[in-house]
């Protein structure tokens, strides 16, 4: 009967159209009217269970006998939703979809003027039991994913961090370490930071927590990465909005040692444009406290004299970080992104020393005090353009981007010391020394990357790098005495300028071999170039590779990697790769660079390139409720650079401090990963790291060569319990055992974290954090050699409690739907009438 009706009434419009000349007339008006006219439909989503609303449903409305789209909304936070601008009539599909709901349909038509607006009530929406265990299962694989090249950790539960940086953040990523200046140890070697795939001049204290998204750790970094990774890679991937509307988060946060800071963010997407801007603050002040125990030796090993030294150090942090990001969809396979970062800090630290020189009877030769009041600060731009296109062809895709940073800072620093000789009855003048220091860097990058996926099982990859860096820096150091003027050091004080550049090529192979093993291989070739001139000094220093045909193979570096999935959501890999470590300036610069009453430092010009050879075995296991990682690696390293301290041939008190070359160094290991959850509501994940390592090298020309060689490890655990009332109790524990040095070990480390978190609904989020709840986090070292023993402690933070807030807010914006409009230019008129309605 609708049928018919439909019918009639367009059989009665034709005829009466018909009669009036050229279809003008009375009727003629009408259709007009007929145009003018949009339908519109709407209710509101509920759970069909609970009968709460549903929010940001997709709704969206077809032809009913075809899959053109009309028309579409997304609904509200209360389950409404309203779309409008529908055709005055004929028949349609309305379908709403959600994660973790089964798919709902209905038939709806529309019949103008009496039937133009429909009002579908509550329309119930049914869990999908099935769908979401298996979201359930995939939530916990990704907890820790193992593919063939790298893992990914994500930290979004993490409450720990809430209001922190990117270096609280790798405190409890598995197998990562935070020495005593917050530079991450990934297996006990440097990783190279890297933000969102690329390399960055971030530190890790300069990168909001509450910005990233996850973590990828990358032990053995394939080709496709520079040869430089000797220390594998920890990129950090940055939140990023994808969804159409608007959506941001407002931070802030207080606690003990003046802690403050916020973080403002807010993203947008419209159509083909997509807009970020984010800004953040936090400023810290770290009162520690260290020393130094240092026993001078003679010929026979018997004690020639003591020097004993306590400081007392307050040092204040403030950091800035900005970025906005532009990205536009040039068409669908076409976009092109825009990303610039603006970071600043300061640093302020005043650092009182009290030291004490006695002779080998413990007498007192004389004391003193030395205060040190260093400030310095920084300023960095950074900008980025990206290009990325991808083809008909799955997977398939090419990219370029280029990048410009440019750095600027100052530092400066007063030492004032004060020596005393018992009783006191000789009066030694009072002593300065200053230091003015400016700096600044230029940077550029250009990268391209090529993906071909040749086949479901193979695919080609191929890239080229670009990279010069120009640094100049100016310091002066003047010393005056009680009285007199400051008079210029020309041994402390210098002027130079660096050229830095590299350039690389890559490509890699992925396919299947034999049995369902895959297989990734590569090759890199990098032309490095480095020149260091000292212009205050007359002195350069450079090296060059490949300068010549013997040093192409210092310019090669292969990678090759296995990987094969067994039954029982188990994967096993095998992988080989070769590396280069470059010395950098302040390790080559044979000038002095900083000095205090017992020490000073000095680079190493005839200092050469490290070379690794890197290999893993890796086992994943994935259960109902957890998995299990499992590692064994293995490194040879060729000329390691090596830092050591000898006594000065004109002061045996005063201890040398510089860089060299040891023979070789072979490091192993065993990495083991477990999270599981124990029962509802309490997870755990434990990671311990267990290594050997032997190293051999020459710290003095003249003398025997050193040998050192032992074992250590490292262990962390992260314990969760999800206590009533959206609370949430986070324990995180780690222990690092005293580790081998050329020239003696490390003292132990180990600390806990305790944070509780409160979400009250979607909204708002209140985190509690505890650091160091015993005070113990200190880093140490015990050197023992024929010419002294030393042990020595010191700190990077001390205990502090933080209360940090956030609140969320955001809006799914419809708009993008509005293309419906569009599409009845054309898809509605192959079918305005719907007569197919009901078939």
């Amino acid at each position: 009967m609708k049928k018919l009706f439909i019918l009639i009434f367009f059989l009665f419009s034709i005829i009466a159209q018909s009669q009036n000349p050229g279809g003008k007339g009375g009727n003629s008006d009408m259709m007009k009217a007929m145009k003018d006219l949009k339908g519109r439909v709407y209710g509101k989503i509920i759970d069909a269970k609970t009968k709460k609303p549903v929010e940001f449903a997709s709704v969206v409305v077809y032809w009913y006998n075809k899959d053109s789209l009309i028309s579409g909304a997304l609904a509200k936070e209360n389950g409404d939703f309203n779309i409008d601008d529908l055709p005055p009539m004929g028949g349609f599909r309305l379908r709403v979809t959600q994660i973790g709901y089964k798919p709902y349909e209905t038939k709806i038509y529309i019949q103008a003027p009496n039937k133009l607006e429909q009002d579908l009530g509550n329309i119930p929406f049914s869990v999908d039991e099935k769908l979401l265990n298996e979201v359930e299962v995939t939530a916990e694989k990704n907890a820790l994913v193992m593919s063939i090249d790298k893992r990914t950790y994500n930290v979004d539960k993490d409450i720990s961090v809430k209001g922190g940086t990117a270096a609280d953040v790798m405190k409890n990523v598995p197998g990562v370490t935070v020495d005593a200046d917050g530079n991450a140890q990934l297996r006990n070697q440097s990783p190279m930071i890297y933000v969102d795939g690329r390399p960055t001049n971030l530190t890790l204290q300069q990168i909001p927590a509450d910005q990233i998204d996850r973590v990828e750790i990358i032990t053995n970094p394939s080709v496709k990465f520079d040869a430089s990774t000797t220390g594998g890679i920890l990129n950090i991937i940055l939140k990023k909005n994808l969804k159409p509307g608007y959506n941001g988060m407002l931070m802030t946060y207080v606690g003990t040692g003046d802690r403050y800071g916020g973080m403002a963010n807010i993203n947008v997407k419209e159509g083909k444009w997509n807009l970020s801007l984010m800004y953040s603050y936090n400023q810290a002040i770290n009162k520690t406290k260290g020393y130094t125990r240092r026993k001078q030796l003679d010929s026979l090993g018997g004690a020639s004299g003591y020097f004993n030294q306590d400081n007392n150090t307050v040092m204040t942090n403030a950091f800035n970080f900005g970025k906005i990001g532009i990205d536009y969809a040039i068409n669908n396979r076409n976009t092109l992104s825009l990303n610039g970062m603006l970071m600043g800090g300061k640093f302020n630290t005043l650092d009182k020393q009290n030291f004490h020189v006695l002779d080998k009877n413990n007498i007192e030769r004389f004391y003193g005090d030395r205060v040190n009041q260093q400030m310095a600060g920084f300023q960095n731009y950074n900008t980025q353009l990206l290009y990325k296109k991808t083809f008909p062809k799955a997977g398939k895709e090419l990219t370029a981007d280029f990048n410009y940073n440019y750095t600027t800072s100052h530092n400066g620093y007063l030492f004032s010391t004060e020596n005393h000789i018992p009783p006191d009855t000789i009066y030694l003048p009072q002593t300065y020394q200053k230091n003015d220091g400016i700096g600044n860097a230029n940077q550029y990058i250009f990268q391209m990357d090529y993906v071909n996926p040749i086949s479901e099982t193979s695919k080609f990859e191929a890239g080229i790098k670009a990279f010069y860096k120009q640094s100049t820096s100016v310091n002066n150091t003047f010393n005056a005495v009680s009285g007199d003027d400051y008079k210029h050091d020309s041994i402390m004080s210098n002027h130079y300028i660096i050229d830095d550049q590299i350039n690389a090529a890559y490509v890699n192979y992925n396919d299947k071999l034999f049995g369902g093993i895959m297989y990734q291989a590569g090759l890199r070739f990098e032309q490095s170039y480095y020149k260091g001139n000292i212009t205050d000094k007359k002195t350069t220093f450079s090296y060059n590779y490949p300068s010549s045909g013997e040093d192409l193979m210092k310019s090669l570096f292969p990678g090759i990697y296995f990987s094969k999935k067994l039954k029982n959501n188990q994967e096993l890999q095998l992988n080989f790769s070769r590396k280069i470590n470059r010395p950098n300036f302040f390790q080559l610069m044979p000038v002095v660079m900083f000095a205090d009453k017992q020490n000073y430092r000095i680079g190493n010009p005839q200092l050469k390139p490290e070379f690794k050879n890197i290999a893993e075995l890796n086992y994943n296991k994935t259960f109902t409720k957890g998995s299990y990682l499992g590692s064994g690696y293995f490194r040879y390293e060729e000329q390691p650079i090596t830092d050591v301290a000898y006594p000065s041939v004109g002061d045996p008190a005063v201890l040398v401090n510089t860089t060299v070359n040891g023979k070789n160094s072979i490091r192993y290991g065993i990495e083991n990963t477990f999270k599981y959850t124990l029962f509802k509501n309490f997870d755990m994940t434990l990671n311990a790291n267990a290594f050997y390592i032997y190293i051999r090298g020459t710290v003095i020309q003249s003398e025997p060569e050193v040998k050192a060689e032992g074992y250590a490890y490292n262990a962390k655990a992260v314990f969760s319990y999800k206590l009533p009332k959206s609370v949430t109790l986070q324990v995180n524990g780690n222990y690092e055992s005293p580790r081998i040095l050329l020239l003696g070990y490390s003292n132990p480390i180990y600390s806990m974290d305790v944070s509780l978190n409160k979400m009250i609904g979607f909204k708002w989020i209140f985190n509690l954090t505890l650091s160091d709840a015993f005070n113990s986090r200190r880093m140490g070292a015990h050197y023992q050699t024929p010419y002294y023993i030393q042990d020595l402690s010191r700190r990077r933070e001390s205990r502090y409690v933080r209360f940090t807030v956030t609140y969320i807010f955001g809006k799914m914006d419809a708009s993008i739907f509005k293309k419906g409009k569009q599409l009845r230019g054309t898809d509605q008129q192959g079918n305005q009438d719907g007569l197919d309605f009901g078939k």
